[in-house]
């Protein structure tokens, strides 16, 4: 027979110090810095795999992952300025530029078709936005007759 309260671990942690919101933060910051790590081993990855792969390159970018896993070890739930910076920094290093210069004429033309359909969709939302405004108005007047 297995004791229970001697097995259970988590009975004596007490309560978290830190809010909902700050340990979503926490792990989104955490999930960017792992992301970081991960481009950082493409690069090397890449740079290995060229006939003469340039150790000076390879070096620099171990020393970013450390980096990385570094602010990951040091990184708390309540510091949410940290986090901020953490995410800010993985959001500019992992973020990809789009250009829109190379686009396909073709691609051109569909968009303009499925900003048609959205029209049609927004003036849609509009007239079922005004009936509610036309509820509500009728509602509050109710009120008022009533008062």
């Amino acid at each position: 027979m297995v004791n229970a309260a001697a097995v259970n671990v988590l009975a004596g942690l007490g309560k978290a110090g830190w809010t909902v919101p700050q340990a979503v933060a926490y792990e989104i910051a955490q999930e960017g810095i792992r992301q970081a790590i991960g481009y950082y081993s493409e690069l090397i990855a890449a740079e290995e795999a060229t006939g003469e792969p340039d150790a000076a390159a390879i070096a620099g970018w171990r020393a970013e992952q450390q980096a990385w896993a570094a602010r990951g070890q040091q990184l708390t739930p309540v510091d949410t300025r940290a986090i901020k910076r953490v995410r800010a920094d993985a959001d500019d290093l992992l973020s990809v530029e789009v250009d829109d210069e190379d686009d396909d004429s073709d691609e051109d033309d569909s968009d303009e078709d499925d900003s048609d359909e959205d029209d049609d969709e927004d003036s849609d939302l509009e007239d079922s936005d005004d009936s509610d405004d036309d509820e509500d108005d009728e509602m509050d007047d109710e009120a008022l007759e009533r008062s």
